[in-house]
């Protein structure tokens, strides 16, 4: 019920094409399920016309039989242009509503929360955007209209046959209850197995797309023969689900197909055993019935068939609908409602004995708190798994926290507009992100009306101005996906620049030293010297020698501060810190 919930909410802005469709549909099928009875007609007043022959008087027949002609042609007239009119509006609500189905999908993955994309891989959310929609797109192309028309002509046949004769039409509808069960069975094993394939493609995707991002170093490690065999393995798991939904919606065809041919033999012998032995039916009109009834038998399991033919398509479609729905029901961003916009930064950021977990019963942080005055560079540091991310995820309200609270200038940031909040704080994340399109672009990426003065202000400023002049096209270079004329470096100072355009007041650095050279870290740290100067920063650091002039340093293990102060301070403290700094100098 919940799937086709779904459909309708994009369906009923077509309400009215809808009810034309629909209309046009009826008339299609009172044409197709009258065509065999003026064929039976047809068949009775030629056997007429030679009985007619016989006695010398065929003028009569002769009219009657030309009526039932003309009146064929108008049935075959009718049929065709009601048809092309579902059609053509059919196409126009299938390709609007897809797309309106692709822009909303979209605005919800921009809205969820960032937990989403944790739980999720890359790849799983890139197939409901790719495969997932072209199943529906291609469901709704091929079988929508079809199981629609085959529904209608099922029910049309029914009532003429009834109508025109109670024991043929007995005879033609027998087989139906064993075909009803041949059909339970295996749709519910094609369902179970469409199912199973895109999960197990959505998996085979972000398999790639982590191959893929991390080829240099499947490469360094020469794993390559390993990577291979996870493919082949993954694959091959595609590769039998595949099959088997393949497998149960294709045998659909044949058996039905089959069942249909046994009817109508059936509908032929025992129609004829009835039929042609019943004194009170003569024979022409005998021959008429059982040839209109062969028709109906032929008929009658058509839309069985051309069901079960699209059910395959139409199983992709409900399980595309139910991985997509899936991301329209996650929990977007909480924002609440005329919420204070937060402009500027005048007392500092205050983080109370806040706790933490991703996960019940995993604490990421304890009872952590953290005060940062206005203008104060707060640095980070601790051993991985120690939660040093976790607070910039938390100061940003990327989540929110357990237990405690974040305060900028004594007020709950869970209070503020969550957009003016995020406008003020700037991130630098240790795995630097460059978009499509120019340097320019970029770096004006959260101010898009900046002026080329002001581009070029920031470049210099992170000092990646001289690099960006040196190339042909200079801040026109465009970025494409593979961004091989910026080393890792310089993509982290693009991105410094892109930080620093948005003015910040509060201001986080992610490890952003961390997978550079050393000529690189030093521009680099002097890019981040100047960023973080007059601004309140938390410095997430791995290399202690970029936070030596620290305002304050604070020390995490196992999701607890177990020591603060400033470099020097800590030094003489001799406890974590210190052991951290030297063997860290020792070893480089």
């Amino acid at each position: 019920m919940k799937t086709f919930e779904f459909f309708w909410n994009y369906f009923k802005v077509y309400k009215i094409s809808f009810i034309v469709v629909i209309a046009m549909i009826i008339i299609a099928t009172i044409a197709q399920a009258l065509f065999p009875v003026f064929a039976g007609q047809t068949v009775t007043e030629l056997a007429n016309l030679v009985i007619a022959y016989q006695n010398g008087n065929p003028d009569m027949v002769w009219q009657s039989l030309l009526g039932l002609l003309i009146n064929l042609a108008y049935i075959l007239i009718v049929l065709v242009v009601s048809s092309l009119i579902y059609m053509v509006l059919m196409s126009r609500i299938i390709a609007e509503s897809t797309n309106e189905m692709r822009k909303g999908l979209f605005g919800k993955l921009s809205r969820l929360t960032v937990s989403f994309f944790d739980r999720h891989q890359d790849g799983d959310i890139l197939s409901r955007f790719t495969s997932d929609l072209d199943n529906i797109l291609q469901a709704f192309n091929e079988s929508l209209v079809s199981v629609m028309t085959n529904i209608a002509l099922y029910i049309g046949l029914l009532i003429v046959m009834f109508a025109k004769n109670v024991t043929l039409a007995l005879i033609t509808i027998a087989s139906t209850p064993i075909a009803v069960i041949m059909l339970f069975f295996i749709l519910k094993l094609a369902r179970k197995y469409t199912n199973l394939q895109q999960k197990e493609v959505g998996k085979l995707n972000a398999y790639m797309d982590e191959s893929i991002s991390g080829q240099k170093a499947v490469i360094v490690q020469g794993i390559q023969e390993d990577v291979i065999a996870g493919f082949v393995e993954q694959n091959e798991r595609v590769r039998k689900a595949t099959f088997k939904g393949r497998m149960f919606s294709g045998i659909l065809f044949p058996v039905m197909n089959g069942m249909s041919l046994v009817n109508t033999a059936v509908v032929i012998f025992v129609g004829s055993a009835v039929l042609l032995n019943d004194k009170n039916i003569e024979t022409a009109t005998a021959l008429g019935l059982i040839v209109m009834f062969t028709q109906f038998s032929q008929q009658y399991y058509q839309p069985i068939i051309q069901l079960a033919a699209s059910w395959g398509s139409l199983q992709l479609a409900f399980t595309g609908a139910d991985r997509i729905q899936e991301m329209f029901d996650a929990e977007e961003e909480i924002r609440p409602q005329d919420a204070p916009a937060f402009s500027e930064l005048k007392e500092g950021v205050e983080i109370r004995n806040v706790d933490f977990s991703y996960l019940p019963g995993k604490p990421i942080l304890k009872d952590v708190s953290i005060s940062a005055p206005k203008g104060k560079m707060i640095a980070v540091v601790g051993p991985t798994g120690s939660g040093k991310t976790t607070i910039m995820n938390l100061i940003n309200r990327f989540y929110d926290v357990d237990a405690g609270g974040i305060s900028f200038d004594g007020r709950d940031i869970r209070e503020f507009d969550l957009d003016s909040l995020r406008s003020k704080v700037g991130i630098v994340l240790q795995d630097s992100v460059l978009f499509s399109g120019t340097i320019r672009d970029n770096i004006r990426f959260g101010v898009p009306d900046a002026s080329q003065e002001m581009v070029e202000a920031a470049a210099k400023a992170t000092h990646i101005h001289e690099y960006i002049e040196s190339l042909p096209d200079k801040y026109d270079t465009l970025i494409d996906d593979d961004q091989s004329v910026f080393s890792t470096g310089q993509k982290q100072l693009i991105s410094i620049a892109r930080t620093l355009m948005t003015d910040p007041q509060v201001l986080i650095l992610d490890e952003a030293t961390s997978n550079v050279d050393t000529v690189t870290e030093s521009k680099i740290q002097n890019a981040m010297e100047a960023i973080v100067a007059g601004r309140t920063s938390f410095v997430i650091a791995h290399r202690l020698k970029t936070i030596l002039n620290a305002d304050q340093i604070i020390v995490l293990k196992d999701g607890e501060v177990i020591e603060q102060g400033n470099h020097h301070e800590l030094l003489k403290l001799g406890g974590f810190y210190s052991e951290l700094y030297h063997n860290q100098f020792v070893f480089e």
